[in-house]
């Protein structure tokens, strides 16, 4: 089971990356077109109130939105190289706290994401892995082998 938990692991760290990726993108484009659109005069004229109002309205939606899909985009990428050592102990079988960090890192990525946009068949593997990973670490074990008397 920690092998598989393991791999389960990395495989969701590459679609966290690959997602990290296009929310960080998605986030600069966002962020951007609401700076953008603070700095747009029509036809070499300056906006109306009205005009100007709309632009504060929109800005104030889609910053906000802009700068969320950045954060999670940053959290992703932080998530991949967790995710990535936590495999590599479940290998090892060692450091089952950090294991068990990551397995609940998996988690919480994957329903933030199902929060965000929608559930999907990738989030699967983020969940599974996630709860692979919790179980597996528990099961180590944690005592210490007894030294033999010489």
């Amino acid at each position: 089971m920690r092998v598989a938990a393991g791999v389960i692991l990395i495989i969701a760290a590459v679609f966290n990356l690959i997602a990290s990726l296009g929310y960080l993108a998605g986030g600069a484009v966002t962020s951007g077109a609401s700076s953008f659109a603070e700095s747009a005069y029509v036809q070499g004229q300056e906006l109306t109130a009205q005009q100007k109002a709309e632009i504060k309205k929109v800005q104030d939606e889609v910053g906000g939105t802009g700068i969320g899909f950045l954060a999670f985009g940053v959290f992703l990428l932080a998530s991949v190289g967790i995710l990535i050592a936590g495999a590599v102990f479940l290998f090892q079988d060692t450091k089952p706290q950090f294991i068990m960090v990551a397995g609940g890192m998996a988690i919480l990525a994957e329903v933030i994401g199902i929060l965000i946009t929608q559930f999907g068949i990738f989030n699967i593997l983020g969940l599974v892995g996630g709860a692979l990973a919790i179980i597996a670490a528990k099961s180590m074990g944690g005592a210490v082998a007894p030294v033999e008397a010489e």
